[in-house]
């Protein structure tokens, strides 16, 4: 989050140093205008807010991925890292369903009598 915050930072912070750097590098250094603030201001504004949207939209998507957990095999003492790989190639876990059992019985489906049969 503090990487983001500052890389954010910079973006906005950039068109104030690139402006300092060409008055800098002018042969009159001394400053006869004022700086172009708000001018300065929008372009660093804009180049955050272009650079807070469009990394997201090209990030890699992992849709149509499933995510295989870390794996330990006893058998060779090796551990698979865990890794998306596309749902077809997944290995799903096998999941032994319990065994069946009879619905249970409301009182009222009872037929036997109760309390003595009254």
């Amino acid at each position: 989050m503090t990487q983001r915050l500052l890389v954010e930072l910079l973006w906005f912070l950039l068109p104030f140093a690139v402006f300092l750097a060409y008055r800098a590098a002018s042969k009159d250094l001394r400053v006869r205008d004022r700086w172009p603030v708000l001018r300065l201001t929008l372009v660093g504004a804009g180049l955050a807010a272009v650079a807070l949207i469009v990394p997201p939209l090209f990030a890699p998507s992992n849709q149509g991925k499933c995510y295989e957990a870390p794996r330990y095999d006893s058998k060779t003492g090796v551990t698979t890292p865990g890794q998306y790989v596309d749902c077809d190639k997944a290995n799903a876990p096998v999941i032994s369903a319990p065994p069946p059992t009879a619905p249970p019985v409301a009182p009222r489906d009872d037929k036997a009598p109760r309390n003595g049969g009254n």
